[in-house]
């Protein structure tokens, strides 16, 4: 048996350019692994299942990792069966892609224990074609993504600052937040900061980004807009990461904020970025 960890991520701004008749976004965002970790337990196995530890998270064909192991069969045309269970520690409806990166992580996993029948090239449209976040967990540092999250490429830039996540166990859906952007929310591609020239800082990039989809969190669900007026009164910079509902900090958090936390039966996680 194999044991892989699958990695979080948090956004580093993001910004909705435009809707296509499909009913998908196209996007620019920023995102970066951090130390949250689902562990994934691999062998192989008669046949193809795939189990949670989260009941909230579907299993066997509902699940993405499952969809990402026939998405590979069908490429390769390896059958490839293996006992999969997910042990689920990054929050379900967060913002943290953890679904996501479980499904990179087991198709990198693959190609990798079948002798890499798939170009990177390649992984990275299978990738894309299973879900919007996935091909981002494939690239390393500071990722770059476009159009409709199937464009990636690295930026050069890794940070490694400390931060820490606040999950204040509500989930957010995705697609939700996305149905409530409308026109006037639509960034131009020449209204987004000159990005390039801001990446060598943490910091400096953060005050210069914004996300369109965590400004809908905030409005939508009033726990989130309450995680950000919580760090902010207690001196943070809070910053939402993707559709919400998990809300960031760089740096550490103070007893006061750890006792907040429990008080109101908030997730707390203190993390870096990888």
């Amino acid at each position: 048996m194999d044991i892989l960890k699958a990695p979080a991520k948090v956004n580093l701004g993001l910004w909705v350019l435009s809707k296509l008749p499909d009913g998908y976004h196209q996007i620019f965002t920023l995102v970066h692994k951090v130390s949250l970790y689902d562990r994934i337990f691999i062998k192989p196995a008669p046949f193809l299942s795939v189990k949670t530890t989260n009941p909230k998270v579907p299993e066997n064909e509902e699940n993405i990792v499952y969809k990402a192991v026939k998405a590979f069969e069908g490429f390769t045309g390896i059958e490839a069966n293996f006992e999969i269970l997910i042990e689920k520690n990054i929050p379900v409806g967060g913002g943290l892609g953890g679904g996501s990166s479980d499904a990179a992580t087991v198709l990198k996993y693959l190609n990798e224990y079948f002798g890499k029948p798939i170009s990177d090239e390649d992984l990275i449209a299978l990738a894309a074609s299973i879900g919007s976040d996935v091909a981002a967990f494939l690239k390393e540092g500071l990722v770059k993504v476009e159009g409709t999250g199937d464009k990636v490429s690295e930026t050069g830039c890794k940070f490694d600052e400390e931060l820490f996540i606040v999950y204040p166990n509500e989930e957010s859906s995705t697609s939700e937040m996305y149905k409530a952007v409308t026109s006037e929310l639509l960034t131009k591609p020449e209204e987004i900061p000159i990005i390039d020239n801001l990446l060598g800082d943490v910091k400096t990039l953060l005050e210069s980004v914004e996300n369109t989809l965590g400004a809908i969190a905030a409005e939508k669900l009033p726990v989130v807009k309450e995680v950000v007026n919580t760090l902010e009164y207690l001196g943070y910079k809070p910053y939402i990461t993707g559709s919400g509902s998990s809300v960031f900090a760089i740096g550490q958090p103070s007893q006061q904020l750890e006792n907040v936390c429990k008080t109101k039966g908030w997730a707390l996680y203190k993390v870096r970025f990888i």
